[in-house]
């Protein structure tokens, strides 16, 4: 690696492209986004408007893959082309970011880990939290001890969204499960952020057909290998957050025996301490021992800043990456420890066996960009197709 402007390629141009294309645009210094693979063509004006008129558009990722002048790709396809598109920009040699979820088990986890391993080439994946101002904000505050011993938290995450059938996300083939596996993973990663690894989980979900096939809401409850417990819950049938009245998009509360904490989407990041030292005192000012105090945070966006370090690292930089894929395949697996849980109605004990994906059936016709139809294996890094 060397500290050069770094090409880079984009898997994919739908609606999350919004969130990555400010990052790259932020850092036009560091890297430059010369080509995009996206099937629909009427996404092309919006692309180009991210990017500029003189950007490559191309129909088929495998394109991007064979051009020598693309260093690395930013994957944000269909989840359940990660793993195809992964493997593949490994052998082709260009470094990955791909958007959270990593994959859609951990059987495609660890597919994926291996085959950039084998390549060399740098595995990172978009959990964007990790990167956030006011999540850090509160990763600040828990590390610094000021909490005590910490003993319970909670995270919730609060949408209206309906799958229909026409979109990939609808099926379980497509998004690995259902809002558990697409968005509860945010809570998931950052509750292993904050507190370490989970030692068992149990899962309730609710499913309704007309809005995608897998759950759209759940809620499940951990127990961490700290002993303390965890509360984490999603629904994506509420439009609570909106409104002048509203509640809330996303919450994470944490509650130790010397003070709590909470971050809270629109409010920012506050403390309260029920006892303080000096030095709490000094830091957060009198007030944290009467009520809850908000403390400074960083401005910039979590995709902003994962998309900097991604780059920064590639460049040969000092940079922190938080989510490589090593350190992201663990919040899959209490995801699909999730759903062991509901299908066997009992808590279920970390870590699981890997297991692979048995399709369930999704129209062909959303596979969305061209990928191989092919399962892989990969036995101590050694990667074949069948």
């Amino acid at each position: 690696m060397t500290a050069k402007k770094i090409q880079v390629g984009i898997l994919g141009g739908g609606g999350i492209l919004a969130a990555h294309a400010p990052g790259f645009n932020k850092i036009k210094d560091l890297c430059t986004v010369i080509v995009v693979a996206e099937s629909n063509p009427a996404r092309d004006e919006a692309i180009r408007q991210f990017f500029g008129p003189e950007v490559r558009i191309v129909r088929d990722y495998r394109e991007v893959l064979a051009m020598k002048d693309v260093d690395a790709v930013d994957i944000i396809l269909p989840h359940h082309l990660h793993l195809p598109a992964t493997v593949a920009a490994a052998k082709a040699g260009k470094h990955v970011l791909v958007e959270k979820v990593m994959g859609r088990n951990v059987w495609e986890c660890d597919r994926m880990i291996a085959a950039c391993e084998k390549a060399g080439v740098n595995l990172t994946v978009c959990h964007d939290r990790r990167y956030n101002g006011e999540w850090m904000a509160l990763k600040s505050i828990v590390d610094s001890g000021v909490l005590g011993d910490i003993f319970f938290w909670k995270l919730d995450h609060n949408q209206d969204v309906v799958m229909p059938p026409a979109h990939w996300a609808h099926w379980k083939d497509g998004i690995g499960g259902g809002c558990i596996m697409s968005c509860l993973t945010h809570q998931i990663d950052g509750l292993r952020w904050y507190g370490g690894e989970v030692d068992s989980v149990t899962c309730l979900s609710v499913v309704r057909p007309e809005r995608m096939q897998g759950e759209f809401a759940g809620i499940v409850a951990a127990k961490m290998k700290s002993g303390a417990l965890a509360e984490l819950s999603i629904n994506w049938w509420t439009r609570s957050h909106y409104g002048d009245n509203c509640l809330w998009y996303e919450m994470v509360q944490v509650c130790g025996t010397r003070g709590e904490a909470y971050r809270m989407s629109g409010k920012g990041t506050f403390v309260r301490l029920h006892t303080a030292d000096d030095a709490a005192l000094q830091q957060y000012g009198p007030a944290v021992k009467d009520g809850f105090v908000q403390v400074e945070s960083g401005a910039w966006g979590g995709h902003e800043r994962c998309i900097a370090e991604w780059i920064k690292c590639l460049r040969g930089e000092p940079s922190k990456i938080e989510t490589s894929g090593r350190t992201c395949r663990g919040t899959v697996e209490v995801a699909e420890a999730a759903y062991h849980s509901m299908d066997k109605g009992r808590t279920i004990q970390l870590p699981i066996k890997p297991r692979r994906w048995k399709s369930i059936g999704m129209p062909e016709s959303l596979g969305g960009i061209a990928a191989p139809q092919q399962k892989y294996h990969i036995d101590m890094g050694r990667e074949k197709k069948s």
